[in-house]
């Protein structure tokens, strides 16, 4: 395992992780923990990507991207070095316009076991 790896090439090269092939935010698993797990995610079409995760509370550092998020009932616009928390079992994530991209670090406590259905995309309920 490396302890190191660069932002810029992961988002550029980005190769999906197989669980995530089907949801609106693709993401590219680059570190588990006993206790977190960081990934990078990244969304390329406009549409719903808002979902939750009832056990993680994630922490997300924008890499790239202008557009708006929303964090429970919180809609505010986002960009690179940006920073935000978001509690467990909270509706969330980037409201992209046509032609817009985002991408970003999530950093996830406890440890996401990729084996489980952690998250709940909104689009799914409606």
């Amino acid at each position: 395992m490396t302890y190191f790896k660069n932002l810029s090439q992961i988002v550029e090269q980005l190769e999906a992780d197989e669980s995530t092939k089907n949801d609106p935010i693709k993401r590219a698993f680059v570190f588990d923990g006993k206790h977190i797990t960081a990934n990078i995610g990244i969304v390329r079409d406009s549409g719903n990507a808002l979902h939750t995760q009832k056990y993680h509370d994630e922490l997300l550092v924008i890499i790239e991207g202008n557009v708006e998020f929303r964090v429970g009932d919180e809609i505010k616009k986002v960009s690179q070095g940006d920073l935000v928390f978001i509690p467990k079992n909270t509706l969330h994530g980037p409201i992209l316009e046509e032609g817009q991209s985002f991408a970003a670090l999530s950093v996830f406590a406890p440890y996401f076991d990729r084996a489980k259905d952690n998250i709940t995309w909104d689009k799914d309920l409606n």
